[in-house]
Parts: C-alpha cells; sequence; structure tokens
C-alpha cells in the first residue's frame, strides 16, 4: 500500500498571495483540509486531481470559444 502524501496549501502554491490561496479553496470540488496541531494539510494526490479536472474543464471552455469565433 502507498503512502499518501501530505502538504501545505501555501507550499503547493508557494506563489499565490493568501488571498488567492483562500479563494483556491472556495472554489467546488477543492478538497478538505487535514487538521494537525493547528496546521491545515491537503492530500497530495486529492489536490492533483482537483488541478487536473479543472485543466480539463479550462481546455474545453478554451475550445469552446475558438469553435465559436
Amino acid at each position: 500500500m502507498t503512502e499518501r502524501v501530505l502538504v501545505r496549501m501555501r507550499d503547493r502554491y508557494p506563489t499565490a498571495s493568501r488571498m488567492t490561496q483562500w479563494r483556491i479553496r472556495q472554489q467546488p470540488g477543492f478538497p478538505n483540509a487535514v487538521d494537525q496541531l493547528g496546521t491545515e494539510w491537503f492530500y497530495a494526490d486529492e489536490l492533483e486531481a482537483f488541478e487536473e479536472k479543472r485543466r480539463r474543464l479550462a481546455s474545453k471552455k478554451t475550445t469552446t470559444k475558438s469553435e465559436a469565433t
């Protein structure tokens, strides 16, 4: 069985401001945090799945817009 990796939001998105990180967390489908001693952690595989889903949705929107013009 593989071990799941936990990452902090600021480590995953180091160039994003705290406000941007908050906005990302408000998006539908964003994984729930795991709280350990007051620090919020996220499973890396769940973040990757969320990011992949967003990439697919963004590419569909881009394709649809380019086909419409």
